[in-house]
């Protein structure tokens, strides 16, 4: 026992923040499995059952090797304090709704922990950003197929068409991670950009992805859109995490995490299966006609230096 906890005590330590969302709960899972770190993991209540049992459920044996501490977006001290003896940090944490107001708490959450970076002299921070911070130009900036967009380009919060809440808030907050590298150098900073994720979360819960899938199931949905959406799995998206951390030539870089754009006729068409077990999937389709169109994205970098092979 003696020789474990000593082997324990020699692994790097890495904060994760918002264990319990979606995409924190799958990169803990995969950070676990990797075993070479010690895992803390930062909860807005460590009262609060409704969201550590389902964790505690779909860990099994591995929830027992997370420090769970409690840290906000909106109490930079909770953060910084979350972050101490840390030699790296990921930060999923982020509102996604649309409510409004996501910018505050989520460019506070960054700030905070771009503080806890300096604070503790921490080495890597990789943060989860959106494909929403580079997709949204003003018009005239748009690449024109066949150019796709890449880790190049930056969504605009001002431009003249008008920017949504949460695509501001994702903007703002990885703008506030760069600029503040800038002027306080001395880390290394990695961010990730994922399209809409799907795919299986270790733990049930009540975030933006889940409810979107529970709506088409529930009989929420009266008709099948006729649009087609960007899709990348969550496992994926968790692996990302890991390697944007692990890998010396990902350091400074975003990254673009695309697996392919679907037709969200055939994403009812598979959940239309589950019908037959009481699922209430519309089949009537709604007015116009099918279309693939959408943005051309570029996903090279992801495949190339994160080594990512998508989940078909």
């Amino acid at each position: 026992t003696h020789k474990l906890s000593t082997t324990m005590a020699e692994k790097p330590l890495v904060v994760i923040t918002g264990i319990t969302g979606y995409l924190g709960s799958a990169t803990c899972l995969v950070f676990l499995k990797d075993g070479s770190y010690r895992v803390r993991g930062t909860v807005r209540s460590k009262s609060n059952e409704a969201k550590l049992k389902p964790l505690r459920d779909g860990f099994g044996e591995l929830f027992s090797q997370i420090e769970i501490v409690e840290a906000d977006l909106n109490d930079e001290a909770s953060l910084v304090a979350a972050c101490a003896g840390a030699t790296y940090v990921v930060h999923t944490a982020s509102p996604f709704h649309f409510k409004g107001d996501c910018v505050t708490p989520a460019v506070n959450g960054t700030n905070a922990v771009m503080k806890a970076v300096s604070t503790h002299g921490i080495k890597r921070c990789v943060l989860t950003s959106s494909c929403v911070a580079m997709q949204c130009l003003a018009e005239k900036d748009r690449p024109v197929p066949p150019a796709m967009y890449n880790e190049s380009h930056w969504s605009n919060p001002d431009r003249p068409e008008g920017l949504m809440d949460y695509f501001k808030s994702k903007t703002l907050a990885e703008r506030a991670a760069w600029d503040y590298q800038k002027a306080n150098p001395g880390f290394e900073l990695a961010t990730i950009l994922p399209c809409f994720i799907m795919g299986p979360s270790p733990c049930s819960g009540d975030g933006f992805s889940v409810n979107w899938m529970k709506d088409i199931l529930n009989g929420s949905k009266t008709e099948v859109p006729r649009n087609s959406w960007s899709f990348v799995d969550v496992r994926d998206c968790a692996t990302a995490h890991l390697r944007a951390l692990q890998l010396d030539e990902a350091a400074d870089k975003r990254f673009i995490l695309y697996n392919e754009r679907v037709l969200l006729r055939d994403v009812y068409g598979w959940l239309a299966k589950f019908n037959e077990r009481g699922a209430k999937v519309p089949t009537a389709l709604g007015e116009g006609e099918d279309s693939m169109a959408g943005d051309l994205i570029d996903n090279a970098r992801s495949r190339e230096v994160l080594k990512i092979a998508y989940t078909p």
